[in-house]
């Protein structure tokens, strides 16, 4: 265990002291910065008025029309030849001609004309104003009210709750799928990453030599696992940096965000702002987010981040004591280990929607895809999204079959890393296991 300890304290101090460590730990927070910075740039300066004609003999539609969603609108008499010579306030994007039949303008005959190209998000934003503006006027045509329109259209507010007691709701399921989509997301991305970083680093003192000298003092399965302990370590204590850098900046936004828009705010609805936390909807909110036990879902998600770390580990680092240098031979082999894990993201779209659905519950407790699926359905709630002893059923599964794993990865790692000019399959790898 000393040795183990030794060669994992080795791999972390290497690394962390490492440029590339260094530069990709700072540069995300930074690339966080700016991608905030670049959406509030232009969220805050969006000033693209379109300015739109309305030649409307009849008054048909002009008095309805307000100077909203960056349309302007102005009456005008007639058309704008396309080569008069206008300054630019008195320029237009586009003239819309309504119809002076009142047949064709509840039809939707509306002529528009272009002076400049209108893009399509624009086009949509018009034409459903239009379309508001005519539906009302058919309804009108027919003596409907459109209050009694609006009451007849009212949303229904259905009320579920489970059979075992438990109360459901519209606001709960959000977060529950939004947290689940990330964390499933984010379990994925680690896997993919840090698993690599093994395989990389156990090609790299392969090809360096050094692991001649260091396996002379101590056995390959402990070489191995110190190696995946080392970069385990590392890969935590960046997900620590960027989880503190991620929320210190979030804090710091909606505090500059917040200070601007109430400073911005008449004095009188200022102290209106502070009663927003009296508000039954958010008071609903709140009382969502403190019912999701955040505990359990964090010690879960850590348990099988690690286990599924040092299984997907394990077998990179087996791939990379097989090879040597060549990207292709590495491509080969790495495609039976990412096929599952690609896998895993397919069936966390199933798992999201319908986390007790038969493709869900039987990719929890594969140890392949457990990692991801399990800690999206444990986000719903237990038993409501996973009962108890699927969970602990698929935590043994887990921690057997990464037992199995690094022990056939040793095997296999105690071969292939000292062997040299050799191409290798997957035939050859699982004989070594059986070398004695």
């Amino acid at each position: 265990m000393k040795k183990i300890l030794l060669i994992a304290f080795r791999d972390f101090s290497i690394r962390i002291r490492n440029k590339t460590f260094l530069i990709s730990t700072l540069l995300l927070p930074i690339g966080i910065i700016l991608f905030y910075g670049t959406i509030f740039f232009f969220t805050s300066t969006d000033t693209d008025t379109h300015r739109i004609g309305v030649i409307d003999e009849k008054s048909y539609v002009l008095p309805h029309l307000t100077n909203e969603d960056n349309f302007e609108f102005k009456a005008m008499d007639k058309l704008i030849p396309a080569n008069a010579k206008l300054e630019d306030k008195d320029k237009f994007d586009a003239i819309l001609i309504v119809p002076n039949q009142l047949d064709s303008l509840l039809v939707g005959k509306f002529q528009i004309m272009t002076y400049t190209k209108v893009g399509l998000l624009t086009k949509n934003k018009l034409e459903s104003i239009l379309q508001n503006l005519i539906e009302t006027k058919r309804f009108e045509g027919k003596s409907i009210d459109m209050k009694t329109i609006e009451e007849v259209k009212k949303q229904i507010q259905p009320f579920y709750k489970s059979v075992t007691g438990g109360e459901e709701n519209e606001i709960k399921e959000g977060i529950a799928y939004a947290l689940s989509f990330g964390l499933g997301i984010m379990m994925y991305v680690i896997l993919t990453i840090y698993g690599a970083q093994v395989m990389r680093g156990v090609m790299e003192e392969k090809t360096n030599r050094i692991v001649e000298i260091i396996i002379s003092s101590v056995k390959p399965f402990e070489l191995l696992l110190g190696k995946i302990i080392g970069i385990g370590m590392v890969s935590l204590l960046q997900l620590s940096v960027w989880g503190f850098f991620i929320i210190i900046i979030n804090l710091f936004l909606a505090f500059i965000l917040g200070a601007n828009q109430l400073n911005s705010m008449p004095e009188n609805f200022q102290g209106g702002i502070f009663t927003i936390f009296n508000n039954p909807n958010f008071k609903i909110i709140f009382h969502n987010l403190q019912s999701n036990n955040f505990v359990s879902i964090f010690l879960l998600f850590l348990f099988y981040f690690i286990s599924g770390f040092f299984l997907y580990s394990s077998l990179f680092a087996a791939v990379g004591a097989s090879v040597g240098d060549d990207p292709q031979d590495v491509q080969s082999l790495m495609m039976p280990i990412m096929m599952p894990i690609f896998l895993s993201f397919i069936f966390l779209s199933k798992s999201i929607n319908n986390p007790n659905c038969t493709e869900a519950v039987v990719a929890s407790m594969v140890p392949f895809t457990a990692p991801v699926v399990m800690i999206s359905r444990v986000v719903f709630g237990i038993p409501e999204g996973v009962p108890l002893w699927q969970l602990m059923l698929s935590m043994v599964i887990m921690i057997c079959t990464t037992i199995f794993f690094i022990f056939l990865a040793s095997r296999i790692y105690k071969t292939g890393i000292l062997l040299y000019g050799k191409k290798v399959g997957w035939k050859e790898m699982i004989q070594w296991i059986f070398i004695k």
